[in-house]
């Protein structure tokens, strides 16, 4: 069986998911993650909430335009 490597996928630096503490890059492949339960928190606030102000999940965390936002 041959490992594939997944596409690049801009995110975060600061964005955080148990998920991705016990998976590491392999994240995705978590069933509580592939379920949806799982929440998503920024390293800077320790909250939901970026410092922004703005929700934190792995969509919004994507956007390099946020103001807050550097790349993983």
């Amino acid at each position: 069986m041959s490992h594939q490597e997944k596409p690049y996928r801009l995110r975060c630096i600061y964005l955080r998911c148990k998920s991705m503490l016990v998976y590491g890059e392999d994240f995705e492949q978590d069933p509580e993650y592939q379920a949806g339960n799982v929440d998503f928190w920024c390293t800077l606030t320790a909250r939901n909430i970026g410092p922004d102000g703005e929700e934190v999940s792995l969509p919004a965390c994507c956007n390099p335009e946020r103001p807050c936002f550097r790349e993983f």
